[in-house]
């Protein structure tokens, strides 16, 4: 993975085939110390893990494809969950015929170039697990009266 930084907390990362998206993501937060970062992406894969939320069960469905995609959407985020790098990401892939699937990215491999872009605020955010879903929800200080 290659990236650059750019004023105001904004990067560019450039993911070479064989990496690993989620992977490279964790070890540049970790590496950055950053707590938190919006992230949007695209590019291509030649596998990918995306999971589908049930609520009625609690849990999520992981679906493996090995096929080559392109990456037409990520977005998401990265906080901080005990401490460390946690990332919440969704994706969307198109397929051969140009049919799309998508879902909750767990993790994929870059064939043969990704593209993302982070941007970085100074205060982190933390996630913890919230009891009535059992999701990794992000704690925010703030809500609107009502």
């Amino acid at each position: 993975m290659r990236f650059q930084r750019f004023d105001g907390g904004r990067y560019q990362l450039r993911l070479e085939s064989g990496d690993r998206v989620a992977e490279s993501l964790l070890a540049l937060l970790r590496a950055e110390r950053i707590g938190y970062a919006a992230i949007s992406g695209l590019g291509a894969l030649r596998w990918a893990s995306l999971s589908y939320w049930h609520a009625d069960r609690r849990e999520y469905e992981a679906h493996e494809m090995e096929e080559q995609v392109e990456l037409v959407s990520l977005v998401g985020n990265a906080a901080l969950r005990d401490g460390q790098p946690a990332l919440h990401l969704h994706a969307s892939l198109g397929r051969s015929d140009l049919s799309l699937i998508g879902g909750h990215f767990n993790e994929g491999v870059v064939h043969p170039n990704c593209e993302i872009w982070l941007s970085v605020e100074a205060t982190p955010v933390e996630r913890a697990v919230e009891p009535a879903s059992g999701l990794l929800l992000m704690q925010l200080p703030e809500r609107l009266p009502g």
